[in-house]
């Protein structure tokens, strides 16, 4: 039988509600333990709001491409002229801001 543990906080999940309640709770002297069964960060983090976010934010550069030619820019305005998508350095990227946000978390 594991030894019991006593806490003044016991928090289930380290998403950002979580470890923000661990963190506030632990700075006014409580005895604060996170359970948390994925990567720190929760849902919104790993696969909810940052990795939609990056790809919304990706998806736009092809319009603001065609876009720039009205504010004096010489761009190619279509894939055939130069303009394309990496696929998997969108997803590596994406994969290592993720990572970089647990470690803060």
């Amino acid at each position: 039988m594991a030894a019991e543990k006593e806490y003044d906080l016991f928090v289930i999940g380290a998403g950002s509600g979580g470890v923000r309640a661990s963190r506030i709770a632990a700075t006014h002297g409580a005895k604060v333990a996170v359970a948390e069964d994925g990567a720190m960060g929760g849902t919104c983090v790993n696969v909810g709001c940052v990795p939609k976010k990056l790809f919304a934010y990706g998806s736009h550069y092809v319009h603001d491409f065609k876009d720039a030619a009205a504010f004096g820019w010489n761009l190619p305005t279509d894939h055939e002229a130069g303009i394309s998508v990496d696929w998997q350095r969108l997803i590596s990227n994406k994969n290592e801001e993720i990572l970089r946000l647990n470690g803060i978390y």
